[in-house]
């Protein structure tokens, strides 16, 4: 009998360690990092120089349904944009993409698929991130800067591909929740209210992902020139991320 409670008492202990060794894993693989770069905001870039300029910037296209759109009314607003794509779709709609540099946007990584990435191994989340702006540089002929993980959430090998590849993470500071199809006054309106100096703006001209309400980018298309006037209206610019870069904007950015 003594035996035997030995051996539950050792597997016990086996078993809480084994435990303990695998939520500190998951801890530090996928917690921490959002922890930093969500709640801390450490090692990312979540808003610009304390100046009157803001970035608009968009995720989960290129949709055919809604980018050309979006593009449109970017073009008659005279704001250039930052685009997050996935390369998936990049892939599958060049055309969207040349559109979006050929009217002075910034295309960015944003993943090759929506992928929920701090559930992601490090061959997976090396896809996400590298192997997605490998692709847009070789397709495209673009060096991407800068990456906003979907779901704006990471893991260590994730932030540890985006160091190698150069690319600078990127957050938000103002989100509207525009995915579950608030209508075009109400978007505008709390873009305004959580306006500030450097604001970085995170729309959605894609309908595609999990959560999102069917037919959402409608109400951002809709909303496109009454922001551009009420932003300007309160004395900011419209600016590229790369605006904000130590080396200045590059060529075509910012406002025409």
């Amino acid at each position: 009998m003594q035996k035997k409670g030995t051996k539950r008492v050792q597997w016990r202990i086996w078993l809480w360690t084994g435990a303990g060794l695998l939520f500190c894993c998951v801890f530090l693989y996928s917690v921490l990092p959002n922890l930093v770069t969500r709640v801390a905001r450490r090692g990312v870039m979540w808003r610009g120089p304390d100046a009157a300029e803001v970035a608009l910037t968009f995720d989960d296209g290129p949709d055919p349904r809604y980018t050309p759109r979006v593009l449109d009314g970017l073009r008659a607003a005279g704001i250039r944009a930052t685009f997050f794509v996935l390369a998936d779709k990049a892939l599958r709609h060049p055309d969207l993409i040349q559109r979006m540099m050929q009217d002075g946007h910034q295309v960015e990584v944003h993943g090759f698929t929506h992928a929920l990435v701090p559930c992601l191994g490090p061959l997976a989340s090396a896809r996400q991130a590298a192997g997605a702006a490998d692709a847009l540089a070789a397709r495209f002929n673009l060096r991407p800067r800068f990456y906003r993980p979907t779901w704006g959430l990471c893991n260590a090998a994730s932030l540890v591909w985006a160091r190698r590849r150069r690319l600078r993470v990127v957050t938000w500071s103002v989100m509207v929740g525009d995915w579950r199809g608030v209508p075009a006054d109400e978007l505008a309106a709390r873009v305004l209210r959580r306006l500030h100096p450097g604001a970085v703006i995170v729309l959605h001209d894609s309908d595609e992902t999990l959560g999102a309400r069917r037919g959402a980018p409608e109400q951002v298309i809709r909303m496109l020139p009454q922001l551009a006037a009420r932003v300007r209206a309160q004395g900011y610019r419209f600016v590229r991320l790369d605006d904000w870069e130590p080396d200045g904007a590059r060529e075509g950015g910012g406002e025409p």
